[in-house]
């Protein structure tokens, strides 16, 4: 294993540890049939996406949407479709639902919709959680800035509209 898988391989653990149940909802965030966003493709299981995940040859990776304090690789060995779109692209009347799956008490937007360009890279970041490393996200595609807020109680699940996701404070919704 090269450090940076090495690396990662600790940064799901600790994550595991520090954060119970998020690394299994990101997992099952990024497959095809249980998935909202960006989605790979080629994978059956959280399991084998895992492995894959742990195999991968990864590169260190600078992009300006990466978050201070974070710090983000990229490998090709894992492909997917891309599944974001602006809400500012769609009908201000189209109704989006809030979605906090993660349980992370911040909401961002989920729409119906089908995704998009084929991807041949995915990256992952890495970031700091209870002063441990830990895996915040990964997702095929180039990052995104978060389009998400503060959840209130009786948020996730919501239906709005676009115009009302805006005034919010959201920008992007995700593909399911």
């Amino acid at each position: 294993m090269t450090n940076i898988q090495i690396r990662i391989a600790r940064a799901i653990d600790t994550t595991r540890r520090v954060v119970p149940g998020y690394f299994e909802k990101t997992l099952a965030q990024r497959l095809p049939k249980t998935g909202a966003g960006s989605v790979v493709v080629g994978f059956e299981s959280a399991e084998e996406l895992e492995r894959a995940l742990m195999a991968a040859k990864w590169e260190s990776y600078s992009h300006p949407a990466v978050m201070a304090g974070t710090e983000a690789f990229i490998t090709k060995d894992i492909r997917g479709l891309l599944g974001v779109i602006d809400l500012v692209d769609m009908p201000a009347d189209s109704i989006v639902s809030l979605d906090d799956r993660k349980n992370t008490s911040k909401v961002s937007c989920v729409v119906e919709g089908v995704r998009g360009q084929d991807v041949d890279f995915t990256v992952i970041i890495l970031g700091t959680e209870q002063d441990e490393e830990i895996v915040f996200t990964f997702h095929p595609g180039a990052p995104v800035r978060p389009s998400q807020v503060q959840a209130e109680p009786g948020m996730h699940g919501r239906q709005v509209t676009v115009k009302e996701a805006l005034g919010m404070g959201l920008q992007t919704a995700k593909i399911a």
